[in-house]
């Protein structure tokens, strides 16, 4: 990593993320190809840093968080509600992420991230509420559009659960989709 007197530098085109996997986001990407202005530039995600740091300080950031991270629990999680928010003019449609055996757990992983990389605090300084975990499928106009749209996806959502026993580091490259660049794997359960 960069010596203590150079901080990182933040980059809107790197992020760690939660990410299912990609045999179970048929059913995400067939709504987010509809909807999600960001469709092509992201895979389906739930944000827990962004912006990141710069590609070439990944090497040194991953080491630490892969060291750090090491004992920290892989954990079940459902998405089975849809929901939406205000953002400027436009109402963000989402999946809830559910983890049934601890409710609290993203919202701690994302904390140990953001205490591991100081400044990188944006998500949790969104909202008054703090961080809020979310898979963005869509954007609409106004907010009876967006009610729609929820009671629509919520009659055709059949659940998805994984585990999540990883995260990623992920950057792009000027236009081009963001890619997985590094993996960090979290603790197995016992």
């Amino acid at each position: 990593m960069q010596n203590q007197e150079e901080p990182l530098i933040k980059d809107f085109k790197s992020a760690i993320i939660i990410s299912p996997p990609i045999e179970l986001s048929i059913q995400i990407q067939q709504y987010r190809k509809k909807y999600d202005k960001a469709f092509v530039r992201w895979m389906p995600h739930i944000n827990l840093i962004f912006p990141f740091v710069k590609i070439n300080d990944f090497n040194s950031v991953y080491d630490l968080l892969r060291k750090e991270l090491s004992d920290f629990p892989a954990f079940k999680l459902v998405f089975k509600e849809v929901s939406f928010f205000q953002h400027g003019n436009n109402y963000v449609v989402w999946l809830k992420p559910e983890t049934p055996e601890d409710p609290t757990i993203i919202n701690r992983l994302q904390a140990k991230l953001e205490s591991l990389l100081p400044g990188f605090n944006e998500l949790s300084n969104k909202s008054p509420a703090g961080f809020q975990p979310h898979l963005t499928l869509g954007q609409f106009n106004g907010k009876k559009e967006a009610e729609q749209k929820i009671a629509s996806i919520q009659a055709d959502l059949q659940p998805i659960e994984f585990e999540v026993s990883e995260i990623f580091m992920i950057n792009r490259n000027g236009d081009v989709p963001f890619s997985i660049e590094n993996t960090i794997r979290l603790s197995r359960k016992l």
